[in-house]
């Protein structure tokens, strides 16, 4: 069967990825090659960021157990190397890649043309599975006007033989466009929409990956000999329900309080460690509730999604708590500490 004839057979939805899928990610032109030109940016240069921002998102998914999925990626170019259509192929093909993503923005000669459009060499295919997806998370994302998903015989999509999409993001040439993306704020949406339709194309929930989501710093003993420790009932998100961040050890019947920030620290606070910075943010008091033991009680609280965004938190940011409970038996410093919490803000 002929390449050209391999890119165009597959189903609508994506069959179930292998553990770890392949892709290759390809900003296109490079070197002498800069693409469309315009508003004092380059093509090349705008491909290239957003293939590497992707890349080390990827890469953080990969080693982030919390959520997402595993990857391997290879890209086309690392640098701003001229690369041939040809060479390009050929990368993927003999690798072999699972998964060939191509990254461009539009250019016209009239400055009016505006807008998102994504391609696949045809309808039908898994290969328009991930072209769908990757348009309506850029859409999501960028907020631009949506030209379609569109079928094309570019090379890249037409002489793959696995799956392929080519995202044009936006137009280089429309002031509006590169308004949205030409800057570090907007290059980060793109790359983090990419991730979340290949997430969402291999069947996982779209996932921003953390440096470090969990526990750190050091708990403060209570007087019954106990670890005050806190955890989460899941990672935050700015559109799921709220979670729940609770305080196990604590002697049942305790008054306990939930300190936040957008920032870490380790301070001494009441002859143990503070593990957040100021400025402080608290949650309202809760009563511990028993369930067994003398440090069987059960402090809990929750996250919203409206409150988290009220704070302006944002996806991809980190939100730091720490669990405090009166102890009179301390004497002087009558307050036990749990370890700190960092979560990553999910979309």
């Amino acid at each position: 069967m002929a390449v050209a004839a391999l890119a165009a057979v597959g189903v609508a939805s994506a069959p179930s990825p292998p553990t770890v899928l392949r892709v290759v990610l390809d900003p296109g032109h490079g070197g002498s090659d800069p693409g469309a030109i315009g508003n004092g940016l380059q093509e090349k240069d705008l491909n290239l960021e957003v293939a590497l921002r992707l890349r080390d998102l990827l890469d953080a998914d990969t080693a982030d157990a919390a959520g997402g999925a595993a990857w391997e990626v290879l890209l086309t170019r690392d640098g701003d190397q001229s690369v041939s259509l040809a060479s390009r192929v050929a990368l993927a093909n003999a690798w072999p890649a699972d998964r060939f993503l191509s990254i461009h923005h539009n250019g016209f000669s009239s400055s009016s043309a505006n807008g998102t459009e994504t391609f696949s060499f045809a309808n039908g295919t898994v290969g328009a599975d991930l072209r769908d997806l990757a348009q309506e998370e850029l859409l999501l994302a960028l907020g631009l006007t949506d030209r379609g998903t569109k079928t094309a015989n570019f090379f890249v999509l037409s002489q793959t033989a696995m799956p392929a999409a080519l995202t044009e993001a936006g137009f280089m040439t429309n002031p509006g466009d590169m308004a949205v993306i030409g800057n570090d704020a907007g290059l980060q949406a793109e790359a983090e929409a990419l991730l979340f339709a290949l997430q969402r194309h291999v069947g996982a929930a779209p996932y921003l990956p953390g440096p470090s989501s969990g526990t750190y710093c050091e708990a403060k003993l209570n007087s019954a000999g106990c670890l005050p420790a806190i955890g989460s009932s899941a990672l935050p998100s700015l559109t799921s329900p709220p979670v729940t961040i609770t305080c196990e050890g604590v002697p049942p019947s305790t008054f306990g309080l939930l300190l936040w920030s957008a920032q870490p620290d380790a301070l001494p606070f009441f002859g143990g460690t503070l593990c957040i910075a100021s400025p402080l943010g608290r949650f309202s008091p809760v009563l511990s509730t028993p369930y067994a033991g003398p440090c069987g009680g059960l402090l809990q609280t929750e996250l919203d999604p409206v409150w988290l965004l009220t704070q302006g938190f944002s996806a991809g940011s980190s939100i730091y708590l720490q669990w405090w409970h009166r102890d009179p038996a301390l004497g002087i410093n009558p307050v036990a500490l749990s370890d700190g919490l960092q979560l990553v803000i999910q979309p």
